[in-house]
């Protein structure tokens, strides 16, 4: 047996090892289109701007700059489908703080990537008391590519999946240890701030409330307790009041993406469900193979497994964190399966979506495992077939991704920009002006260039001392 000092150094050391894989990955780095929303977003620039410059074919960078406010950035973020706004106000004081340069902009998603990380720590530690077990689920949670992924992409998930996971230490302790109001509200405003990053995580949030209304009962409507939830609340009845009209373009959207898609199929959605479901409970097999009864294999494996864990378990308790780790980590599949019943297509069911759930699956995941490992009567063969089951192929597929990955160049922007700075560059013709928005969104602020717009031009024409150079334009909006 290992003692519990040499596992709580190991424990650390696993969750520093995390923490520089955020930091390192990844090796090579291209935007895509939701992430130029995100930083069009971030500095006040919407959809709509584009019109709004419409009637003039000429721009200087400091016109533009002026809609980087604090205002903009919310009507930005309305105007997108009001989802996102904290993470775009806070990565709009982020860049005003430390510069406009790619890696700061990665590097607010690596930090939300670090805060999880340790948030999930924290969170492992309520249930493995610093065992050995907190090691698996850090290496589960570390080697999951989404979870990775996301802390490197200029969007939301990785802070909405923080605010989540802060917000369930405290509802654990809530609801298992003491039951202090402050806790409670604690978990509302983690799980507001959750919802301001990205609506989606909902979901899990939605799992706190019926466990709180399963075990608490009528004690939960205390005064002191309704009292602690009234702020929380309050911020997500005023945001939502103010952003309306976003949420009805995002009916909008829902809308043309339905008039789009063909041969919906429940069938189909059960099938991709029971993929991702497998994929972040661990039995990552799906992500070899697109065989529908590998799908539904790894799905019967995690759901007996789940079952084995229940008859394993050691008293209520046990049971009780297998039932409760098992609904928040199933609750993305669930969630996100209805939502594409109800809108009759499958973009719902889009692997960035289970960010959320995927800290509990693999809590969920590592605390089974502690569950068979302290039953007398498993043999230690099963013991060790088991973990090799769980914990061997997610560190391959973890380990294929890293050496496989290669983006697409999808959008040229920012090396124009690096070009700008680098030659002293102070006039460019763009064809369109998101063009010149995405630019203006990496170059330093207070940079001066002027900006003329050639729409009958696929270059962008770059100004130098005496001489021009055309570069193509590669814009791909996928």
């Amino acid at each position: 047996m290992i003692s519990n000092g040499l596992a709580k150094k190991i424990n650390i050391f696993c969750l520093l090892t995390a923490i520089v894989i955020v930091l390192v990955l990844p090796v090579k780095k291209e935007i895509w289109y939701d992430e130029t929303v995100s930083m069009l977003c971030s500095k006040g620039i919407s959809h709509s701007t584009p019109s709004e410059f419409s009637n003039i074919n000429t721009a200087n960078s400091l016109t533009i700059g002026q809609l980087n406010t604090s205002a903009n950035v919310f009507n930005a973020t309305v105007l997108d489908n009001a989802n996102s706004f904290l993470y775009n106000i806070l990565l709009h004081w982020f860049t005003l703080i430390f510069g406009n340069s790619i890696a700061v902009y990665m590097l607010f998603s690596k930090l939300c990537g670090i805060t999880l990380l340790i948030a999930f720590y924290v969170l492992s530690n309520l249930f493995f008391r610093q065992s050995i077990f907190t090691s698996l689920a850090i290496l589960l949670l570390a080697t999951d590519n989404t979870i990775i992924g996301m802390s490197h992409e200029i969007r939301a998930y990785s802070m909405g999946a923080f605010f989540i996971t802060l917000s369930a230490v405290y509802f654990f302790k809530f609801l298992f240890q003491k039951e202090k109001p402050f806790y409670l509200f604690l978990v509302g405003l983690f799980s507001a701030a959750a919802i301001l990053s990205h609506f989606l995580s909902v979901y899990v949030v939605l799992v706190f409330l019926g466990a709180l209304l399963f075990y608490k009962r009528l004690a939960l409507f205390s005064v002191k307790n309704v009292l602690a939830i009234l702020l929380p609340v309050g911020i997500l009845a005023v945001f939502f009041f103010s952003a309306f009209l976003g949420l009805q373009i995002m009916s909008i959207q829902n809308h043309e993406i339905l008039q789009k898609a063909h041969d919906f199929s429940l069938t189909e959605v059960l099938l991709r469900g029971m993929k991702f479901t497998a994929i972040n409970f661990k039995a990552v097999f799906p992500a070899f193979s697109g065989k529908k009864p590998v799908f539904i294999l790894s799905f019967l494996l995690i759901v007996s497994l789940y079952v084995a864990g229940i008859k394993s378990a050691a008293d209520k308790a046990e049971k009780r964190n297998l039932h409760l780790l098992f609904l928040q980590g199933i609750s993305g599949s669930l969630f996100l399966s209805l939502l594409c019943v109800k809108s009759h297509h499958y973009t719902a069911l889009y692997f960035r979506y289970f960010s959320f759930c995927i800290p509990f699956s693999c809590l969920f995941t590592a605390y089974l495992l502690s569950v068979f490992f302290d039953n007398p009567r498993i043999n230690l063969f099963i013991k060790g077939s088991l973990s090799a089951i769980i914990m061997i192929p997610p560190c391959v597929l973890f380990i294929l991704s890293v050496y496989k990955a290669n983006p697409i160049l999808k959008y040229n922007h920012i090396a124009i920009a690096s070009q700008i700075v680098r030659d002293k560059v102070v006039k460019i013709e763009v064809p369109e002006w998101q063009d010149a928005f995405l630019i203006q969104c990496v170059l330093p602020d207070g940079y001066k260039i002027d900006y003329v717009r050639n729409a009958t031009s696929p270059y962008f024409t770059i100004y130098k001392a005496g001489t021009t150079e055309q570069v193509p334009v590669i814009r791909n909006g996928s």
